[in-house]
């Protein structure tokens, strides 16, 4: 072992952070060293600068008629209980991670802003706090160009937004004929407090009691359906945490046997995540044996692994806030029943089926219609609860798939045609609970700008000879 030496970026970290607290006000000012945060004008969250710029430029296109407010996450008890992750709408229009975040798009520009468009608030830098949760950039021009916006300001409470809002419904461009202000404020949660979007909602009832005449719209769906494109650059993310989540299934397949428990299996592929790289598992890893492979989301990972078991590993790594989803279903013992080999085919062979269906101008409706038909048109049955013998799209119990993002099940009207750049998964899935027999198979897909489709996840084995050679390896 070669006997440690620290960076030299590290040992100045070390001397910043022993002594921020007893530092003058003009070193605390100061930004910190690249490693701690992207450089500046060159990357946020591993995508360029004017990525974000565009997305919210073309964002208030379709808001001229008023301002967009997104808030970021905030950092809970420093960090101890739950680990920070900036929110998915604020990072995919600025990248910035800080907590406490803020941003706001005036088309019209705010005046008290030197006439900005783009505003980004973070809160001012706090020496004390910093030991705890580390350095953070603290508001100006420095920050400013880190984050390729007008401006960067502080923002120590929410409430302080108000002010601004109110400035800004005063702008000639949002006065109707009588005078009075026809601005909208387009946020994430206007109506209730849903998926989390508590401190949303209470902002907007603050605005709705305090400016009256401000109408309160929101801006969920237009961001969605910019999400539903993927860009180049996150495209390389998706096939990042796709390559590391295929190297995880490999350490299953490496290492699974009978007497193993669920959780040490989940421990294993969690681990390949860390070491290749992945902040976090996009999901609650799926971990289901025997019985529990025909549990959809399964989440316990308690169950020991019998012999003659096969095991459903859903699973996704996450990278730079981009999450794959990947799933394989292994036998325990390294090799199919002549049964379970029946059914694992006919899944493999429908996901291929539905894949070699697609065309553009698809929906998810049309490829769910023809997934339940194909697994109808099976010559394999099988008895449920009841005693009856049903065709295999009985036992067929979910869609076909769903889009890939920034959330697993990633947001966006799936009611529309299909178009290049969307990532969606294809997954079918057969649970026969009379037998304790489940199976599903999930793979990445690619809507090319071509308009036809990439399997992003084509090097992560699933064809059964192969998965059972693999296996077989393991107790060489």
């Amino acid at each position: 072992m070669k006997p440690f030496r620290a960076a030299p970026h590290l040992l100045i970290l070390s001397l910043l952070l022993t002594n921020l607290a007893f530092a003058p006000l003009s070193l605390q000012a100061a930004a910190p060293a690249g490693d701690f945060y992207d450089e500046p004008g060159v990357r946020l969250l591993n995508q360029p600068l004017g990525e974000y710029r565009a997305r919210r430029q073309k964002l208030m296109e379709q808001t001229k008629d008023g301002v967009v407010l997104i808030l970021g996450n905030v950092e809970e008890d420093a960090g101890v209980e739950i680990r920070y992750r900036q929110n998915n709408w604020m990072a995919y229009l600025t990248g910035v991670r800080t907590p406490g975040a803020a941003l706001l798009l005036v088309p019209a520009g705010l005046p008290s802003a030197g006439g900005a468009r783009e505003i980004v608030f973070i809160p001012p830098r706090d020496p004390v706090a910093e030991r705890w949760t580390g350095v953070q950039l603290g508001p100006g021009p420095e920050a400013a160009q880190a984050f390729g916006v007008e401006r960067v300001l502080p923002l120590a409470r929410r409430e302080d937004l108000l002010p601004l809002l109110k400035e800004a419904s005063l702008l000639a461009p949002f006065k109707n004929a009588a005078g009075q202000s026809s601005m909208k404020l387009y946020t994430l949660a206007p109506r209730r407090a849903v998926n989390g979007f508590v401190r949303e909602y209470e902002l907007a009832e603050r605005v709705r009691k305090e400016l009256p005449d401000v109408v309160i719209v929101s801006d969920m769906q237009a961001i969605a359906e910019m999400r539903k494109a993927k860009s180049s650059a996150e495209i390389a993310l998706l096939q990042k945490a796709i390559d590391i989540t295929g190297e995880a299934q490999r350490d299953i397949m490496a290492n699974l046997k009978p007497g193993m428990y669920e959780f040490e299996i989940q421990s294993i592929l969690e681990a390949a995540f860390t070491r290749n790289g992945a902040e976090r598992p996009g999901f609650p890893s799926i971990v289901g044996s025997g019985i529990y492979s025909t549990i959809l989301h399964y989440g316990e990972n308690h169950k020991k692994i019998d012999d003659g078991d096969l095991v459903v590993c859903d699973i996704g790594a996450e990278y730079s806030l981009y999450t794959a989803d990947i799933t394989r279903t292994y036998p325990a013992n390294g090799k199919f029943t002549q049964r379970q080999r029946a059914v694992y085919q006919l899944v493999l062979d429908t996901q291929s089926a539905i894949a070699a269906h697609w065309k553009p101008g698809m929906t998810h409706s049309d490829l769910q219609r023809f997934t339940q038909e194909y697994l109808r048109k099976s010559p394999l049955r099988a008895r449920d609860a009841d005693g009856r013998e049903y065709t295999m799209d009985r036992f067929y119990i979910h869609s076909f798939g769903h889009y890939l993002g920034m959330d697993v099940h990633d947001v966006g009207n799936s009611s529309l045609p299909m178009r290049p750049g969307e990532v969606f998964t294809i997954e079918p899935g057969i649970y026969i609970q009379m037998e304790k027999l489940g199976v599903r198979i999930e793979d990445d897909y690619l809507i090319t700008p071509e308009n036809s489709l990439r399997k992003m996840s084509e090097k992560i084995p699933s064809a059964p000879d192969e998965i059972e050679r693999i296996m077989a390896a393991r107790k060489s």
